[in-house]
């Protein structure tokens, strides 16, 4: 049968094949300018909606499963959407500072990390991967991505660094502060260059701008290794001259002095933040800033001490104690959304903002381990974090098998559970394993391999106490002046 007999079959003219060819070339931001009549029909044909969406198809739901009609109904919802990415970003934000960042501590304690060392990696890398996620979606195909990138860095760093020298002081380091900028200015400069010489960017080329970084990087490794190199030098150079007789003081004061200032740069510690999260948390922080003036940073009166990891988590383990002592008094301790201390202390305010974030935050305490230094048992929950081990693992396979897969039967994405629903076969035994094996009063070693930590930790604070006896000695010889 000939294309001219089965257009006059089914009736085809010219005008819907050239409709069909607009269809399937339209971008899907073209449906808001249709009536509202028409665009359930182009959310569903038009291609490009198919490429724009993730786990919902925003157009079908309001287009055709609400069926919006009018301009007062689509405002609201726009309004509704608003109101849920501003929740989106609080989640984030509650979700690094509770689970993110003591994970990023711990995990630099054991690589024998300095703050440094472990913002240029972990940190930067925490903080590029959404974007570089988002830069690889379809609906950044015609974006201008170099653009929107240096516009991110320079927000983070005028906006996110004059916030911080505004509300926390600190003390900068200028041979590091010189050293990242000067690279940062390396590698836009390059990547100007290879763009205005041939229009475009070559794999060669994109090879080039990643060997800069890891470049970078292990520039910073090497400074930190010659840190440690100068501070091992300096203490032996000290031990010399405290046996010479007499000392030279002068010479002893100002080797102790670079002495102090290369332990603190090496020390990444974790300190004790209980008040400032009490007080964050009762809304106090802001009373203590203000009190101040808006114009004036405060200086803390003293330097958090350092966190007992140890003391915190053997603070409840007894050997005579059963291994299931409390097992669900602690399951359902871990998984309340309010914080009781918080609820204390805190106002009425305080308190409703405590009650609409709770479904928020026990989706997070249900799903995300917790692993901490400075909670009591490091955050252990024995029942829980079995659970954990079953649950988040089918979760995760489901949601990325699923967005990979991309199928839609209505405005929300079809969960394929093909390849997760066999992931029960290694927890469920796994999970059986750990808990005959765990207690409820204190973490097995396996929740976070907490010796070589510990170890560190422990080297560095004798540093400086040593670096204290020191001082005091110097003291006593130079009549109780430094």
């Amino acid at each position: 049968m000939s294309a001219r007999t089965k257009r006059l079959k089914y009736n085809i003219t010219e005008l819907d094949h050239e409709f069909h060819y607009f269809i399937k070339n339209m971008s899907c931001r073209a449906v808001m300018r249709l009536p509202y009549t028409y665009r359930c029909r182009m959310a569903t044909q038009a291609s490009d909606c198919k490429h724009i969406i993730n786990f919902f198809n925003y157009f079908r739901m309001m287009y055709c499963s609400i069926d919006i009609d009018d301009k007062a109904t689509e405002v609201l919802f726009m309004l509704l959407f608003s109101f849920i990415c501003v929740a989106f970003l609080w989640l984030m934000s509650f979700n690094i500072g509770t689970y993110f960042s003591p994970v990023l501590k711990i995990i630099s304690l054991k690589l024998h990390m300095n703050e440094y060392l472990a913002g240029v990696t972990f940190l930067a890398f925490g903080n590029c991967s959404p974007e570089i996620i988002a830069n690889l979606m379809p609906v950044r195909a015609d974006a201008p991505i170099f653009t929107i990138t240096v516009g991110n860095t320079l927000a983070i760093i005028l906006l996110s660094g004059g916030t911080v020298c505004f509300l926390r002081p600190f003390r900068m380091n200028g041979h590091s502060t010189l050293r990242d900028l000067l690279f940062l200015l390396l590698g836009v400069e390059v990547l100007r260059f290879v763009m205005i010489k041939e229009g475009a960017v070559t794999l060669g080329e994109g090879i080039v701008l990643f060997v800069i970084y890891v470049v970078y990087v292990a520039i910073n490794i090497a400074d930190l290794a010659l840190l440690r190199y100068y501070i091992r030098k300096l203490r032996r150079e000290l031990d010399y001259l405290e046996t010479l007789t007499p000392p030279p003081i002068k010479e002893i004061n100002a080797k102790l002095r670079k002495l102090i200032s290369w332990e603190e740069q090496d020390d990444i510690g974790i300190k004790d933040t209980t008040k400032y999260r009490r007080s964050r948390d009762t809304g106090n922080h802001f009373s203590n800033m203000t009190s101040s003036g808006y114009f004036v940073t405060p200086i803390p009166e003293r330097r958090s001490e350092h966190v007992d990891y140890e003391s915190n988590r053997t603070a409840l383990y007894d050997s005579e104690n059963p291994r299931n002592l409390q097992l669900f008094t602690e399951f359902l301790q871990s998984l309340n959304p309010v914080d009781p201390e918080a609820w204390q202390l805190g106002g009425w305010s305080n308190r409703i903002y405590l009650i609409a974030r709770c479904p928020l935050v026990f989706v997070l305490q249900l799903f995300i381990p917790v692993v901490d230094y400075e909670k009591v048992k490091h955050g252990w929950s024995k029942l829980l974090n079995c659970t954990q081990i079953v649950t988040n693992p089918f979760v995760v396979i489901t949601l990325v098998h699923s967005g990979v897969s991309s199928v839609y039967e209505s405005w929300h994405i079809t969960l394929d559970f093909s390849v997760s629903m066999w992931s029960p076969c290694l927890t469920v035994p796994l999970a059986i394993v750990i808990f005959l094996h765990s207690r409820t009063d204190v973490p097995p070693s396996y929740h976070h391999f907490h010796g070589d930590s510990l170890a560190r930790r422990d080297r560095t604070g004798s540093a400086l106490r040593d670096c204290g006896h020191r001082i005091q000695s110097v003291r006593e010889l130079h009549g109780g002046h430094l």
